[in-house]
């Protein structure tokens, strides 16, 4: 009996994985369409991590395309976790590296604001803008629980 306690508390506490696909434009000095796949990770009902690696070409002025790709972690901050309104706005800030042409890897620092639609089917789609790398501007569907 102890067990299938231990057992139950164990599944309660943890962390709710999902899996997300999303579509991603960086506006920058070197810009990127970039696909990502990634896991959006209930920490707390009200606070979510996400965690997505893309790639994609890279385009600059005066110069041809080339590959680009990326790493983020990022935490979003739900304002409404019961998703009691019909279009549920969030916020988040994290961290990521990124690669364009080139050797080296850089870090960029990363603030979004987004908002989860009405429920489609077995997903969630969303939209988000913000800053890291450049102008951020991406749509996905994640799962929903």
């Amino acid at each position: 009996m102890l067990a299938v306690a231990t057992v139950a508390r164990a599944q309660a506490q943890s962390p709710r994985i999902e899996p997300e696909a999303r579509l991603d434009a960086i506006v920058a000095h070197r810009s990127a369409l970039q696909g990502a796949l990634g896991a959006d990770i209930a920490i707390s009902p009200a606070m979510h991590l996400e965690i997505a690696a893309g790639a994609g070409p890279s385009f600059a002025s005066g110069s041809g395309s080339d590959i680009s790709a990326r790493a983020d972690a990022i935490v979003h901050f739900l304002i409404d976790p019961q998703h009691r309104m019909r279009w549920s706005p969030y916020a988040g800030g994290g961290i990521g590296a990124r690669y364009d042409r080139g050797p080296d890897w850089r870090a960029v620092a990363i603030v979004v604001a987004g908002v989860n639609a009405p429920r489609w089917k077995h997903a969630i789609p969303f939209i988000e803008a913000g800053f890291g790398g450049g102008v951020r501007i991406g749509a996905g569907l994640r799962r929903a629980p």
